[in-house]
């Protein structure tokens, strides 16, 4: 018994299709970064020490 191999050939409408995806997840990127917020602006520094965290609570 022979086997025979099938191979697909893309079709129109699902290159359109992919296309189409592509484009669409494409704009959705550019308005994500578009409407980031810019700068580094209200971006507090890093707590290096385990006694500093507790310093603001006992500030209060």
């Amino acid at each position: 018994m022979a086997s025979r191999v099938v191979t697909a050939q893309p079709s129109a409408l699902g290159v359109v299709t992919a296309f189409l995806a592509a484009f669409v997840v494409g704009s959705l990127a550019v308005q994500l970064f578009a409407s980031a917020p810019r700068g580094g602006t209200g971006v507090e520094p890093v707590t290096a020490h385990q006694a500093s965290l507790w310093e603001v609570l006992g500030s209060r």
